[in-house]
């Protein structure tokens, strides 16, 4: 019985790896764009707008936006029950924020250096569950 089982399984697990390393067909006609590309020219002028405004803005003020958002991050952490789609919205933003000071962080001085850094240990906390 365990060998009948046992190759039953092994066929299926064949027939499941056929099925997903064939070839497959794209029935789409040549006139019409493909999706992916147009979703890689979105991520690609995103990045670089984003680029363009870190370079716009004063590192210090950018520090200051920073330490905003990361009290409001911790803030909307704590009060989760009550308004979690406020903390959706800021956890989405988290990331972005972070490579935004990333790329002006060479330009702050030491005081600023330990601002960000207690601003971004909050950051951690919260994405870590606040422990």
């Amino acid at each position: 019985m365990k060998k009948i089982l046992l190759f039953f399984v092994t066929a299926i697990f064949m027939i499941a790896f056929a099925a997903c390393t064939g070839a497959k067909k794209t029935d789409a006609p040549s006139d019409q764009p493909v999706k992916t590309d147009s979703i890689v020219k979105v991520v690609a002028v995103d990045s670089t707008a984003t680029a363009a405004a870190a370079s716009t803005v004063n590192p210090a003020d950018l520090l200051k936006n920073f330490q905003a958002y990361a009290k409001a991050y911790g803030d909307a952490f704590n009060n989760l029950a009550n308004n979690p789609t406020k903390f959706t919205e800021l956890s989405g933003q988290s990331q972005q924020k972070v490579n935004e000071m990333e790329q002006v962080k060479s330009q702050l001085n030491p005081a600023q250096l330990q601002a960000y850094q207690k601003a971004l240990d909050i950051i951690i906390k919260v994405n870590k569950g606040g422990k």
